[in-house]
């Protein structure tokens, strides 16, 4: 397999740094005369700013191929992974083994096969955060393995995402209540806790309208997320590693939905990080900045946030919390150095600007007619009949790991099969069959052959 194919990297960029900064997803696939054939290899740029898709049904590799994405992060360069910050809102709480090596017999033998690579954790390159209730929810000595809290101040939020949270309009009695309080709270204190919010509601407010609004706050209270001064916000956001926010357990806890407002809160914060220091980032490449200048810069690194279930988070049709600052990520985040990558299974679900805008797509297997005809909104003028996404990915072979590849700045497409994880794999569909027995037929499977196209 002499041909290589690198994504996502300027024609430029590959004549200066060739491989440096790029990660190796897995082999290029081609079907002459009909007959699957090995013909290459294929790597990301994981660099530059992008916006990414990465589609398929149910049990495709889309999380697989997240994890491939984030092995790749922690793989990179010394000197050029202490540039990058990544933030995978882990939704489904499918990534914790990226810290453990491949135990997965078959996986590990087909690693071989993939520039001899072999199983490895990244312990020391993953940080996972979980929230303090959802921690409580496991017996004693059973909890999942974890390295920090997931908490933001009170004060992160604002009035207007608590609107949002609560479903209230800001004529409302309790919306106007909330903002006056908020705001007031804002205006008075550099921290504040709820014991100090409650303070302010029953100054602000009385009857039916403050037992509501103290309601809501208490049920937010009891989450245990947010507290006066506590924040992970550095944490999350530190250079050189992969920061894994275990969401699963919140989704639509109380009846809100939490998840899109700690995205939104991390979200609109690193907007603002990252365009402050992007002027000085220029200027510190065009030797303008003295050296402590410099050293903000390096503080201040590239971020890849990596969404599962991008739909719920950034939908076709409504608007959720996160929408507006996400949509700003897509359209903006370029020149200040924010790539948003968005996994879904179902692309028709997902906000049409995230699919336009998306310079690079890596779509599996799907078969219903809206997600294929969603696809055709990621449509470029390069692509010809019968050569495009809907064209392709229709036809394609329902098989783990297959996958086709497309990148608007080189105006490629190819087919290919994502490599093996190195690290475990923990997002596997759940069986009623005994261990053992699972074991055993794990060990007996051979690789699956995949048919030629015509075959039915």
């Amino acid at each position: 397999m002499s041909r290589e194919e690198i994504f996502g990297r300027e024609e430029k960029l590959v004549e200066e740094e060739g491989k440096k900064g790029c990660g190796y997803m897995g082999k290029i696939v081609s079907y002459p005369g009909g007959k699957y054939e090995e013909v290459g290899s294929i790597y990301m740029d994981l660099t530059s700013p992008h916006c990414m898709l990465v589609l398929g049904k149910r049990g495709t590799g889309k999380s697989y191929s997240l994890g491939v994405m984030a092995e790749n992060f922690a793989k990179l360069e010394p000197e050029v992974k202490e540039n990058i910050s990544v933030v995978m809102i882990d939704t489904m709480s499918v990534f914790h083994g990226l810290k453990t090596k491949n135990v997965n017999d078959y996986e590990v033998n087909r690693l071989k096969d993939f520039k001899g690579l072999s199983p490895k954790g990244f312990g020391k390159d993953i940080k996972t955060f979980m929230p303090k209730l959802a921690l409580e929810k496991y017996d004693k000595g059973e909890r999942p393995d974890y390295d920090h809290l997931l908490q933001f101040p009170l004060k992160e939020v604002g009035a207007n995402e608590w609107l949002s949270l609560f479903d209230l309009d800001t004529t409302d009695p309790e919306g106007i209540a909330l903002m006056k309080t908020v705001r007031e709270m804002e205006k008075k204190k550099e921290h504040y806790g709820f014991s100090e919010l409650y303070d302010e509601l029953d100054r602000q407010t009385e009857g039916k309208t403050r037992e509501s609004l103290k309601n809501f706050f208490e049920q937010m209270e009891s989450l245990k997320i947010f507290t006066r001064k506590s924040s992970s916000f550095d944490q999350i956001t530190s250079g050189g590693n992969i920061n894994i926010l275990d969401m699963s357990y919140l989704g639509r806890l109380k009846g809100y939905d939490v998840r899109n407002l700690l995205v939104s809160i991390i979200a609109e914060k690193l907007l603002k990080k990252r365009t402050l220091f992007s002027t000085l980032e220029m200027q510190a490449k065009a030797g303008m900045l003295d050296s402590d200048l410099k050293k903000k810069v390096t503080e201040n690194p590239v971020v890849y946030m990596v969404i599962d279930e991008g739909h719920l988070f950034l939908p076709k049709k409504g608007d959720t919390i996160s929408s507006e600052i996400l949509l700003d990520w897509v359209k903006l985040g370029r020149h200040p150095g924010l790539s948003l990558i968005l996994a879904t299974q179902e692309p028709g679900a997902l906000h049409e600007s995230a699919i336009r805008q998306s310079d690079m797509i890596l779509a599996h297997n799907l078969t219903a007619h809206d997600d294929i005809e969603a696809l055709g909104k990621a449509r470029q003028s390069y692509m010809k009949e019968g050569k495009d996404i809907q064209s392709i990915v229709s036809k394609m072979e329902f098989k783990r790991g297959l996958a086709v590849l497309f990148d608007d700045k080189t105006r490629k497409m190819e087919m290919c099969r994502i490599r093996p994880r190195m690290s475990l794999h923990t997002g596997m569909d759940a069986s009623a069959m005994p261990e053992e027995s699972r074991k055993e037929s794990f060990k007996k499977k051979k690789p699956p052959k995949i048919p030629s196209r015509g075959s039915s």
